[in-house]
């Protein structure tokens, strides 16, 4: 303030007889000076502290190539007529438009056939032909008011099929040439579209509280200067973002939460894994190859087993949990997305634009700290969302069913018949018991029909050997048929049988269902998250497996659980083993090295071969399974009965 008044003090000093008389004595060009200084910085009072940062935005040439398509070119075939007469005597068609880059410049090749002759009643004299190339370069030319992309023919040639320079009679040339910047006008990317959408975002995801510095964001988003580079365009999206948007710093959570913490927790993270599961179906009409479905398999299991661990121990000093596994993996998915989106219709590649502009901003706005208070939540879930979507309201249910399309698109149990009952051992479940009376109450989703078979599969008293007889055949019968279609080399099936029945051990005792207060339900884990024979951990694989069948059929479970400990060997061991030929990966490591994997996701290969490597490093998890294998390795499943009745027992699987 003080400096305000010491800039506007002089003009005080002038009295209103010299305002009047406008004696020598006034400085006339001072205060001239001083007035022109006050109307230029006035509008900046308040503004003082911005910080702008940049964002780039990419239009790859492939996408430029599907939307310059759209524009100018019809019919399956994408062709447009330069040059046309009915009788087919002069006519100059061009197709297949493709943008690249060459010396720093923008070029269009479009494939051209010419075909010019010289009416004469219905025949054609002297027809001239050529099939190439007309290549034409452009100037891109952004609108800062309208945000459209727009491009204009600074020159333009024509090269042989073998991209050579050709030539064609100077009169045909002229008329094709003069025709092209009136045949490629059309091609305008409107990049209003995604900056529009992007207004809407930043609207969802910076601080409710402070509208006016949030108007004042949007306000300033704006478009810097094109760059030509190898493979897209580039252009830099500014903004400028206030000082007094961010907010001030606050406590850190508490270590454990509280109910309503955890279920505020579990529902803004549940959004976000039905979000993630969209995201991933939007390509389940595209053919990803192994690398790209890897990718996504991977990213997807390891922020659900994250989100697993964040329950069971959340991190005091923990930032914003959905914001940064949303950071995580649009960074890995990205390139996925961009390959495979540029080929929808332009409506729908504007959207994919969008969401990558949107996705691109929210990482360059985490970058300024935690203080600006982003906010991942339902509501920019769901614009986000919308994007992907065309526009379609979708209500990102947390759908505990099957998603064939997830399971396509990650290329996931090719041989596993998830929809067929698993036949013999159990019928298929039903949903839910109906009890009527005062009769006990049964747990809500137990099958109404299958109680007695249910029960077959419950430890009885004085029946330990037969239950352990009934679960342990059955486990591997279901391990049997999965070597009959697995890519596991026979050198390892004999590691991989016991690799299931330890896990089978080692997870439940070999149970798939248990008695409470007369009442038969599942097995759970203490944490409420994995289920039966095989602890299958519900929220990692939902949408892959049956989610009743788990729970309610022993060998459904147990063929899961042989599913993911094939795919944790095909995906992740082999690879990692390959990467070094030179080391012995007995079977003992490498059935450790798996049930790391199986028990606490993808991220614990390494720390398990950490862990091998350091002496007293070793988890109680690693040496419990350490002690069954060596146990199922010797034939000593009579052990099993430790966990059942608290001592070992005398039994042979026969």
């Amino acid at each position: 303030m003080n400096t305000w008044m010491n800039l506007i003090r002089p003009l005080w000093r002038i009295n209103l007889q010299g305002m009047f008389n406008i004696k020598p004595s006034v400085n006339i060009p001072r205060m001239a000076g001083i007035l022109v200084f006050l109307i230029m910085v006035w509008p900046m009072i308040g503004y003082a502290n911005i910080q702008t940062i940049d964002v780039p935005i990419t239009l790859d040439y492939d996408l430029m190539d599907a939307l310059a398509a759209d524009a100018v070119f019809t019919g399956q075939e994408k062709q447009a007529i330069l040059l046309g007469k009915k009788d087919g005597c002069q006519i100059v068609m061009v197709s297949d438009p493709r943008f690249r880059e060459a010396d720093g410049s923008l070029f269009i090749d479009l494939r051209v056939h010419v075909r010019y002759g010289f009416s004469i009643g219905r025949r054609c004299l002297f027809p001239v032909s050529f099939d190439g190339y007309l290549t034409a370069r452009q100037q891109p030319v952004l609108d800062p008011e309208t945000w459209q992309l727009r491009f204009t023919t600074a020159s333009s040639h024509l090269e042989t099929r073998n991209r050579q320079p050709a030539r064609l009679a100077d009169f045909i040339w002229r008329r094709i040439q003069g025709r092209l910047p009136g045949l490629l006008a059309p091609i305008i990317i409107d990049l209003g579209v995604p900056q529009k959408e992007l207004g809407i975002f930043l609207k969802a995801v910076l601080p409710k509280d402070k509208p006016e510095e949030v108007f004042a964001v949007i306000q300033s988003l704006r478009p810097g200067p094109i760059e030509i580079r190898k493979n897209h365009l580039s252009f830099i999206q500014r903004m400028d973002i206030p000082e007094t948007i961010y907010t001030e710093a606050v406590p850190s959570p508490p270590p454990v939460f509280s109910r309503k913490q955890k279920r505020a927790f579990i529902d803004a993270w549940e959004t976000w894994d039905a979000f993630m599961v969209q995201m991933i179906t939007v390509l389940a009409p595209r053919t990803l190859d192994d690398d790209e479905q890897d990718i996504l398999l991977d990213l997807l299991l390891r922020l659900r087993y994250a989100f697993s661990r964040e329950l069971d121990n959340p991190d005091p000093d923990r930032e914003d949990f959905v914001r940064n596994q949303f950071i995580l993996s649009w960074e890995r998915m990205s390139p996925v997305f961009r390959k495979y989106l540029k080929d929808a219709k332009t409506a729908s590649i504007l959207g994919y634009l969008a969401f990558f502009s949107a996705a691109d901003t929210l990482i360059a706005l985490d970058r300024l700290g935690p203080l600006l208070g982003l906010d991942i939540s339902r509501q920019g879930l769901h614009q986000l969302a919308m994007l992907l979507a065309e526009g379609r309201t979708l209500p990102l249910t947390y759908d505990p069913n099957l998603s064939p399309a997830l399971i396509k698109t990650l290329g996931i149990g090719k041989t596993f018949d998830r929809e067929a009952g698993l036949g013999s051992h159990l019928k298929q479940a039903r949903y839910l018991l109906r009890r009527v009376g005062t009769a006990s109450k049964a747990w809500a989703d137990t099958p109404a029909n299958d109680l007695d078979s249910i029960r077959e599969w419950t430890l009885q008293d004085g029946s330990v050997a037969r239950f352990l007889e009934k679960t342990t055949s059955l486990v591997a019968s279901q391990t049997e048929k999965r070597l009959k279609e697995t890519q596991i080399p026979k050198a390892r099936h004999v590691m991989y049988r016991r690799m299931v029945l330890t896990t089978a051990w080692q997870e439940s005792c070999f149970r798939q269902f248990v008695v409470k207060n007369e009442d038969i339900t599942y097995l759970r884990s203490y944490n409420q998250t994995s289920v039966g024979i095989m602890q299958i951990n519900e929220r990692v694989w939902r949408g892959i497996y049956d989610q009743q069948k788990l729970r309610w059929d022993i060998a459904y479970n147990a063929m899961t659980g042989c599913e993911i400990l094939e795919l944790y060997f095909n995906r992740y061991a082999v690879p990692w083993m390959s990467r070094q030929p030179d080391r012995d990966w007995d079977d003992d490591f490498l059935a450790g090295m798996l049930y790391a994997m199986y028990s606490g996701g993808p991220g614990h290969l390494e720390k398990y071969v950490q862990r091998r490597t350091q002496a007293g490093s070793s988890y109680l998890s690693d040496r419990l399974f350490q002690e069954k294998w060596d146990w199922v390795k010797k034939g000593a499943l009579g052990q099993a009965g430790r966990c059942l009745t608290g001592r070992s027992i005398s039994f042979e699987r026969e």
